[in-house]
């Protein structure tokens, strides 16, 4: 009896222990949650500046012929520095949209939308310089 109550007195129990079995399954899924909200951000991220780049190369184009052509060249450029299974995964779609026709009137409003995959979305809108 005397052994039993010096054990129960002695032992107080390892906290770092019971801290460790508690909160390991919260964290875990803490860090789970950051880490997807992080690559979400990256990739929103990733297509805006992609959009800017697209609607750059169209506006500086010399001419209207080759506007589309430099747009398109930009995307495939991105493309080819993905994987083959990242390209079938999230596929590119690339809309420019003018305010008014011919598109490269001075000072018209030109929208280029990027499209990856199914649910990211990304537009840059420019002027077209009023030089032209």
């Amino acid at each position: 009896m005397k052994v039993i109550k010096y054990l129960n007195s002695s032992s107080s129990g390892s906290a770092v222990a019971e801290f460790l079995i508690f909160t390991l399954p919260f964290f875990t899924a803490f860090l789970l949650l950051i880490t997807s909200i992080q690559f979400k951000s990256m990739a929103m991220a990733e297509s805006s500046n992609l959009a800017r780049q697209v609607i750059r190369a169209f506006i500086t184009s010399p001419n209207e012929q080759l506007a589309q052509q430099r747009a398109f060249q930009v995307v495939e450029i991105y493309k080819s520095k993905q994987s083959d299974s990242a390209q079938l995964a999230r596929p590119i779609t690339v809309e420019i949209t003018c305010s008014d026709h011919p598109c490269f009137k001075a000072g018209n409003l030109v929208t280029a939308t990027i499209t990856i995959g199914r649910d990211q979305k990304s537009s840059a809108t420019e002027y077209v310089d009023l030089w032209r």
